[in-house]
């Protein structure tokens, strides 16, 4: 926000390495990164966008990841394709799922932004 930046993006690798002291490799947790989001967006009054990772598990945790990033006060939320458990995405190995299975988890994830913002909230999530 001081280096004047309009938009700041909360990194799975940079909690990972910073927090962790490992790699993005799926160690992190959904509660962690949430718990780590929230301060973040706390600190700042600039939009921020979180990885969501593959969003912790099957389509209803793309869901809860949604709903608590948007409660956490971040402003978009990127879902990878990666299959879980998931590695670094530049590292030699990661695979993603297949396209169908994407589509639901981005269809997974806009459905629960857009009952977040039925209920009053999140209301600008970017997905």
């Amino acid at each position: 926000e001081e280096a004047k930046f309009p938009v700041a993006y909360f990194s799975g690798f940079a909690f990972s390495a910073s927090r962790l002291a490992m790699p993005d490799v799926g160690v992190a947790t959904y509660s962690e990164m949430v718990e780590a989001a929230r301060a973040c967006c706390a600190a700042t009054s600039i939009p921020i966008v979180g990885d969501g990772d593959t969003g912790y598990g099957g389509l209803l945790n793309v869901r809860r990841t949604v709903e608590g990033y948007a409660a956490a006060g971040l402003a978009g939320i990127c879902i990878e394709d990666q299959t879980f458990p998931k590695r670094c995405s530049y590292a030699k190995g990661a695979e993603v799922v297949p396209f169908e299975e994407a589509t639901q988890r981005i269809k997974a994830a806009v459905a629960a932004r857009d009952e977040v913002r039925a209920r009053g909230g999140g209301s600008d999530l970017v997905i």
